[in-house]
């Protein structure tokens, strides 16, 4: 901007002077003219421009605008531009955090990628990946805004309840959500040898949000459409068993990629909603790498008793 505007502004001034002075000098050979006619006679000749003499002015004008642009555009060249922003990619900010965090990232207790997704350089490079949750300051505050799926919860939803039914809102979106939360978790703690579902479960359907979700879709004055709930529940614990098969095959593809430290590095980075999970859920790292090698999966025949003749598991309480 300020070399076309110092160009333009010399180049307006220096024509605006020529044609003024190619008028004045064009009118004022014919006011001389007609002056000549009228006044006396002197003794002294005026000096005036002639027509020939505007004409060669003109043309020296002409010739030397290409110089006077050449001494213009130096200055515009030399005026420092402002640096283009480029984000780090993935593998300068695994650089920068192995430069940080030096030693295993998967260590006996996750306490590296603790201590790695609290740092100001993971979080800085949630914020530039995820603009649009852009309400944090801290992993963990991160990972409450994007662990809700909505459009796979709402996916999972309009499956069940069609008209009739109400279709699902958003405080039915909430209500799945924590049930997943709750399914996730005592999936992940039988790997651990701990058998709490029973209490998880009762205490999760007796609270909200899930308590009064339960009142508002299936029991309607004095019925209940156990069908429906059933149905809903057999459903849901397939799906996130489904999820968490998803899990397990998506980090055990960066470790055989990229090795166990790197991978795992890799994968914080790639699949921050997922590695919330497991850290919200696995506590012995040992067990982690059991189940991502597939040990728990139900596609590796994962010992588990099916009920009796042709009984149905009633969902989260199978």
């Amino acid at each position: 901007m300020v070399y076309f505007r110092c160009r333009y502004q010399y180049l307006s001034k220096l024509l605006t002077f020529c044609v003024f002075l190619g008028f004045t000098a064009v009118f004022g050979c014919s006011e001389s003219e007609n002056r000549n006619e009228l006044a006396p006679s002197t003794t002294e000749t005026p000096h005036v421009l002639s027509r020939e003499m505007v004409v060669e002015l003109l043309a020296e004008v002409e010739k030397n605008v290409f110089a006077a642009e050449l001494e213009v555009a130096p200055q515009a060249a030399a005026a420092p531009m402002a640096p283009m922003q480029r984000l780090p990619t993935i593998a300068e900010t695994m650089a920068a955090l192995r430069l940080e965090f030096p030693g295993n990232v998967l260590d006996e207790d996750f306490t590296r990628i603790g201590e790695i997704i609290e740092s100001e350089t993971y979080v800085d490079f949630l914020k530039r990946t995820y603009p649009q949750e852009n309400q944090f300051q801290t992993f963990d505050a991160f990972w409450e805004l994007a662990s809700v799926d909505v459009e796979g919860y709402m996916e999972f939803l309009n499956t069940h309840f069609k008209p009739p039914y109400a279709a699902p809102t958003a405080d039915d979106v909430s209500a799945l959500h924590y049930m997943t939360l709750v399914a996730r978790h005592v999936n992940v703690r039988l790997y651990h040898g701990e058998d709490k579902k029973w209490d998880m479960f009762f205490e999760m359907m007796s609270n909200d949000p899930v308590k009064s979700w339960l009142e508002q879709r299936f029991f309607i004055g004095d019925d209940a459409d156990l069908i429906l709930m059933i149905e809903v529940f057999v459903r849901h614990a397939i799906w996130v068993k489904d999820l968490q098969e998803e899990d397990q095959e998506s980090i055990q593809a960066f470790f055989l990629e990229h090795g166990t430290q790197k991978g795992f590095l890799r994968f914080a980075l790639e699949e921050p909603v997922r590695l919330g999970y497991i850290l919200k859920d696995f506590t012995d790292t040992q067990i982690f790498k059991r189940w991502m090698d597939g040990e728990f999966s139900k596609n590796a025949g994962q010992q588990k008793k099916q009920p009796p003749g042709n009984a149905r598991p009633l969902g989260f309480l199978q």
